[in-house]
C-alpha cells in the first residue's frame, strides 16, 4: 500500500453535488495550501537572482489585518542602484487566504527632512512587524512598528556597473552606513514615518557567502561592520529590539552585559564575527539605551594579544517567554557542532547570564518526532494558550511544545509549506491557524496556512448511528506517519474513552475549491485517506491538509444525519463497520454505518 508522502496532494477532488447547508466550522476561508505573494520579474537584481525577494515577516492588526513585509533588492529604476530602494508591505484582510500591495516604506532620507537621516538612502531588508501591546512612551497601543535595516548606496554594484553595463551580481555587495532603523504607521500600514534609528554600524563587506569578498574600492579598511535581523517586543514597559551585531567588540562586562567596542574598530583587520545583542527605549528619550550581549560566541585571536567576541556568528534572534517563568532564544550558529542552538534564562534582557550555546537537538522530543530542525534561521513563536510553535530552514515541519514549559516536550507536526530559510510562522486571530510565509525557489514569497489544533469554530463529536461510537484517533495528535508509526489511526471509540478528549472533536471546513475536511481539534490533522485512492476498503488516517479542494461532499439524511461521500469517488463512503474498527471507504450501505450524527461541543 503507498501511503502518501509529504508535499503531495491527496488528488483532485471533484465536489459533488448534492452539497448541503449543514453546520460548518465558523472560522474563516480555509487555504491550507496557499499561494503566490510575489514572484520576481525579468527586473535586474541588486544581489543574486536566486536571493533577491527573501526574508519575510508579518503581524496581526487589532483590526484583523494581516501585514507582511520582504527584502525585494531589485534595481531602483529611478537611480539605477539601491538608492531609494524600499520596502513592500502586503495586506490581507481574509486572515491570510488571499495577499494583496498595499504600501511601501521608503529609506529614512526620503520620509524625513532631518540631517541626520540623510545618508540612510535604502531601505533595504530584514523587515521585522510588531504591534504593540500597550502604549510605551509616546507610542500608543496598537501602533505597528516596522524594525529594518537601513543602508546607503551599494558601493560594490555601482563600481562594477561603472566598469562594465553588462555585469550581473551574483550574490550580496557593499553597502555603506548600515543601521537598523524603526518606523511607525497609524493607519493599519498604509502611511509610514520615521521613527528613530536603533543602532549603526558601518560598511557591509559581502554576506550570504561573500563576507569579506565583495568589498567595494571605497571601503578603504576593508571593513564588515553590518547590522542584521531585528526583532521587537515589549518587556517592562520598554521597547526591547534584539539584533546581529557584526561591529568589532573585544569583550563583555560581565554584570552589564555591555559589550566593548574595539577601539580600531572602524580601520582595524575584521574577524567577520556577529554577536547577539539587544537595546531598550522607553519611548521618549533621544537615545536607546547601550547594547547588551544576549550571546557572544567564541572568543577569537586577532594577534598582538588581541581577542574579539562573535566567533561562530550566532544569528536571527527570536524569544519567547516559557508557561514556566523562563525565556527561550533559538539562534543559528556557524562555528561547529549542531548549527541551531538556544539560549534560556529567567530574565529576556539577562542572557548572558543564563544558559547558552545548547543544541536545539538535546530538547526532549514526542515518541515518533525526530529532533527539531537545524540549518539555520529558527523561528519561534508562543500560542495564546501557551503553546510554542518552532521551525527552521531544514524542515518543512513544525515542533509543538504543547506545555510550552522550558523542559516541555516537542511533538512534529507536517505542514502544507516547504522547508525554507526564514520561513515566518504566525498565529491567526478569528481563526487560530498558523499563516506560514515562505521565500522559495527563485526569489518567490508564498503563502500557506496549517491547523494546529484548538482553531476558531465549532467543534463536533460525529456519532456512528449503527454502534453508537464517535471517530477518534487512538488517543495521537499528530500526522500517522510521525505519531502512529506510519499507520492509519482515526477508528472507532467509546465516547469519551481517550485521554486527550480533544482528539474525538472535529472542525468541519470548507475549503475554497469545494469537499469538506475534517480536521481534529488536538492536532489540526485531517481525517484523509491515507493512500489518496479514493477505492472501497481504503483506511482513514490523519495528516496535514494538504489536499486543494478537500476530501468530502456532506449528504444530510431524511432524520437528519450526514453521510461523508468521498468527493473523489463518490460511489463510496466514511464507513465505520464494527465497534472498534478502524474507519474505511466502501460503497452505500443502509446499516447505519455510514450515518452520523453531529454533536456539536458545549
Amino acid at each position: 500500500m503507498q501511503r502518501r508522502r509529504l508535499g503531495t496532494a491527496l488528488g483532485t477532488f471533484v465536489a459533488g453535488s448534492a452539497m448541503l447547508a449543514l453546520p460548518m466550522s465558523s472560522a474563516q476561508a480555509y487555504n491550507p495550501t496557499g499561494g503566490i505573494m510575489y514572484q520576481l520579474g525579468d527586473e535586474p537584481c541588486l544581489k543574486g537572482r536566486g536571493n533577491c525577494a527573501v526574508y519575510p515577516k508579518s503581524a496581526q492588526l487589532p483590526s484583523g489585518r494581516l501585514v507582511a513585509s520582504f527584502e525585494k533588492s531589485t534595481v531602483v529604476p529611478e537611480t539605477g542602484s539601491a538608492d531609494r530602494q524600499a520596502l513592500p508591505v502586503y495586506k490581507s484582510d481574509d486572515h491570510g487566504t488571499t495577499w494583496q500591495p498595499l504600501s511601501e516604506v521608503r529609506a529614512p532620507a526620503y520620509l524625513s527632512r532631518h540631517p541626520r537621516y540623510a545618508k540612510y538612502t535604502s531601505n533595504w531588508t530584514n523587515p521585522y512587524l510588531y504591534v504593540l501591546p500597550q502604549d510605551v512612551g509616546n507610542l500608543k497601543k496598537g501602533t505597528l512598528l516596522l524594525a529594518s535595516v537601513v543602508s546607503g548606496d551599494d558601493h560594490y554594484y555601482n563600481e562594477h556597473k561603472a566598469a562594465d553595463p553588462n555585469w550581473t551580481p551574483s550574490n550580496d555587495g557593499d553597502r555603506s552606513d548600515m543601521a537598523i532603523a524603526l518606523y511607525s504607521s497609524t493607519d493599519d500600514g498604509v502611511t509610514w514615518n520615521v521613527v528613530n534609528v536603533i543602532a549603526t554600524g558601518g560598511w557591509q563587506g559581502g554576506s550570504a557567502g561573500a563576507i569579506g569578498r565583495n568589498v567595494a574600492t571605497a571601503n578603504t579598511y576593508k571593513q564588515v561592520d553590518p547590522l542584521w535581523e531585528p526583532y521587537l517586543m515589549v518587556h517592562n514597559g520598554k521597547l526591547v529590539c534584539y539584533y546581529s551585531d557584526e561591529n568589532d567588540y573585544l569583550g563583555f562586562d560581565p554584570v552589564t552585559g555591555v559589550p566593548k567596542l574595539d577601539p580600531d574598530n572602524d580601520t582595524a583587520a575584521d574577524s567577520h564575527g556577529q554577536i547577539l545583542v539587544h537595546k531598550t527605549w522607553n519611548g521618549r528619550s533621544t537615545q536607546w539605551s547601550k547594547p547588551v550581549v544576549d550571546v557572544a560566541g567564541l572568543t577569537q585571536d586577532m594577534g598582538d594579544g588581541k581577542t574579539e567576541i562573535g566567533g561562530g556568528r550566532p544569528g536571527m534572534t527570536n524569544v519567547v517567554p516559557t508557561t514556566d517563568g523562563k525565556w527561550l532564544l533559538p539562534y543559528e550558529y556557524w562555528g561547529g557542532g549542531t548549527n541551531t542552538r538556544y539560549a534560556m534564562a529567567d530574565d529576556p534582557l539577562q542572557f548572558y547570564r543564563g544558559s547558552v550555546g545548547n543544541p536545539v537537538t538535546s530538547l526532549p522530543v514526542d515518541a515518533g518526532s525526530r529532533p527539531l530542525a537545524v540549518n539555520g534561521s529558527p523561528v519561534i513563536i508562543r500560542l495564546p494558550d501557551g503553546r510554542l510553535v518552532y521551525n527552521a530552514a531544514g524542515s518543512g515541519n513544525v515542533w509543538v511544545n504543547e506545555s510550552g514549559r522550558s523542559d516541555g516536550v516537542w511533538k512534529e507536526y507536517q505542514t502544507t509549506s516547504r522547508a525554507g530559510y526564514s520561513r515566518n510562522l504566525q498565529y491567526v486571530a478569528g481563526t487560530g491557524r498558523i499563516a506560514i510565509i515562505n521565500n522559495q525557489d527563485t526569489s518567490t514569497i508564498a503563502y500557506a496556512e496549517v491547523d494546529l489544533g484548538r482553531s476558531e469554530g465549532a467543534y463536533y463529536q460525529l456519532v456512528n448511528r449503527r454502534t453508537g461510537q464517535v471517530i477518534g484517533t487512538g488517543n495521537k495528535t499528530n500526522d500517522a506517519n510521525i505519531g502512529n508509526g506510519d499507520v492509519p489511526d482515526v477508528r472507532l471509540e467509546d465516547a469519551g474513552s481517550a485521554a486527550n478528549k480533544d482528539t474525538q472533536y472535529w472542525h468541519m471546513v470548507t475549503e475554497p475549491q469545494g469537499g469538506t475536511t475534517l480536521l481534529n481539534k488536538s492536532g489540526g490533522r485531517a481525517a484523509a485517506i491515507w493512500t489518496g485512492n479514493a477505492t472501497v476498503g481504503q483506511r482513514i488516517g490523519q495528516w496535514v491538509d494538504n489536499s486543494a479542494t478537500g476530501s468530502w461532499n456532506l449528504i444530510e439524511t431524511d432524520d437528519g444525519y450526514v453521510k461523508f461521500q468521498a468527493a473523489k469517488n463518490t460511489a463510496v463512503y466514511l464507513t465505520g463497520a464494527a465497534h472498534g474498527a478502524a474507519l474505511t471507504l466502501q460503497n452505500a450501505v443502509e446499516d447505519g454505518s455510514q450515518e452520523w450524527q453531529l454533536v456539536r461541543q458545549p
